[in-house]
């Protein structure tokens, strides 16, 4: 019969208890997931943009500077539409949810295209103030709007 040195019984001791601890339902501290702005714990701020009859309802959004944003854009024309940003979304992280189709370049989001009766989700915290217009692109739409961060 052999014997086992302390080393081994060490390594069965050792996934012996990591074996309990997942049959009971414990697990071991998984890492935080980083959120959008870490510093930031407060609300998420919601701002809707109708886009009807050929315009952004309202032509002038306002949002809070360092604070979580949900930006929805709902589309209640029966054509497409587009949101195309100047500048807003430079350096940002950014999520965009909802069935618009986005289109990519050199520096993030170019412009998202918005079906008719449909949605479009931005989350992202504005980290720079200041004064961000945007358009619809398609032509013969003379959609213009603006997004002041403050």
């Amino acid at each position: 019969m052999r014997t086992l040195r302390w080393s081994s019984w060490l390594q069965i001791s050792l996934l012996l208890g990591i074996a309990t601890l997942w049959l009971v339902g414990v697990a071991p501290a998984s890492p935080p997931v980083p959120s959008l702005a870490p510093s930031d714990t407060g609300l998420e701020e919601e701002v809707y943009v109708k886009i009807r009859a050929r315009q952004f309802e309202p032509t002038m959004v306002a949002l809070t500077l360092n604070r979580k944003t949900k930006l929805v854009f709902h589309n209640l024309d029966a054509e497409l539409h587009t949101f195309v940003p100047v500048g807003l979304f430079v350096g940002v992280n950014l999520n965009i949810s909802g069935n618009g189709a986005p289109e990519f370049g050199k520096k993030g989001l170019k412009r998202l295209i918005i079906p008719s009766q449909g949605k479009a989700e931005f989350r992202f915290v504005p980290t720079r103030p200041g004064v961000y217009p945007f358009y619809c692109d398609m032509p013969g739409h003379e959609m213009r709007a603006t997004i002041v961060i403050k």
